[in-house]
């Protein structure tokens, strides 16, 4: 027990926020190996949602036992259903948490002086801080999409009315939270610094222009997937724009803006922030199985000819 202490004691909170991405990418794609009915009870939600019914397939003994599976799977999951639309509590939290650690800043606060000074400790000589002007603008990168995304929940998507289980919102809320964290804290060193020598930020290196080219391209690209999902009439194959290649261009958008805000974020010598790095990991993993069913749901009720040449997410990898 007191080794566990001391490993908590001194592993810094970026290795948490990268522990906690990472494991929880483990278990997205360990649910992606089980069957697909069983797979389909536990992660689909919304259209997608099916019913918990088993298979006929095997002898008659395994399928009545495939059935009473299925049937307490639904049972489990049929508790702690909660509104699609409450998709809106990321983006509030995101939001809110972005706000709370720039007033920590401001004030000097002594939740993020703790994290702060944990970090520093935790960091080698190896590891340098990120600037302080990079830091600044990753913040606003993180802050802008969590506002935007708030937005189009209350003034551009359709309320959804379909369930999903509190295991994806509660998931959801933690990465979001964990997020927050991850796009200062390997800047810890030059935030603390600030704070004792009034050091100032630079805001413009080689690397910003490009890097926010990027992020604002894929950010009003999204905007604009979302804008378009929500004139179509419910369940309608969206085959206009990116959609005529992709299945999900906006989950595309999305890993290019986290893959944006990692580069913005990166430590001197690095061209990428681990921990933000990390969060794109599972951002990737938990939208691709998202767009793998998309996919087979989209096959199941149009055709497999209308998506048979669209790719899922990554244009000619997935």
């Amino acid at each position: 027990m007191d080794e566990l202490f001391d490993l908590v004691s001194t592993t810094s909170p970026s290795t948490f926020c990268q522990a906690f991405f990472l494991l929880a990418a483990l278990g997205v794609l360990s649910l992606n190996v089980l069957p697909e009915d069983v797979r389909g009870t536990l992660m689909d939600y919304g259209a997608r949602r099916r019913a918990t019914t088993g298979t006929g397939t095997g002898t008659e003994k395994q399928s009545r036992e495939r059935t009473r599976l299925m049937r307490l799977l639904g049972k489990v999951t049929s508790y702690g259903q909660i509104p699609h639309s409450w998709f809106w509590h990321f983006y509030l939290l995101s939001t809110g948490l972005s706000a709370f650690w720039a007033w920590q800043y401001l004030v000097r606060g002594s939740v993020m002086a703790l994290l702060a000074e944990k970090q520093a400790r935790g960091s080698s000589a190896e590891q340098p801080s990120t600037e302080l002007g990079r830091v600044f603008l990753a913040w606003t990168m993180m802050a802008s999409q969590g506002s935007r995304r708030l937005f189009e929940c209350f003034f551009v998507s359709k309320p959804g009315r379909t369930p999903m289980w509190i295991v994806h919102w509660a998931l959801a809320l933690a990465f979001y939270a964990a997020m927050s964290v991850a796009v200062w804290v390997e800047g810890s060193g030059d935030i603390l610094e600030s704070w004792h020598s009034q050091k100032r930020a630079v805001l413009l290196t080689t690397r910003v222009p490009s890097t926010l080219a990027v992020f604002f391209a894929a950010w009003l690209q999204q905007n604009k997937c979302h804008r378009y999902l929500a004139q179509l009439k419910k369940y309608t194959l969206p085959d206009e724009g990116l959609f005529k290649y992709i299945v999900c261009p906006h989950y595309t958008c999305e890993c290019v803006i986290y893959l944006a805000i990692s580069v913005m974020a990166a430590p001197p010598g690095s061209f990428f922030n681990t921990s933000v790095l990390c969060g794109l990991v599972f951002v990737a993993v938990n939208l691709g199985a998202t767009a793998l069913g998309t996919k087979q749901w989209y096959a199941g009720k149009f055709g497999d000819n209308k998506v048979a040449n669209k790719w899922r997410m990554i244009p000619g990898i997935f």
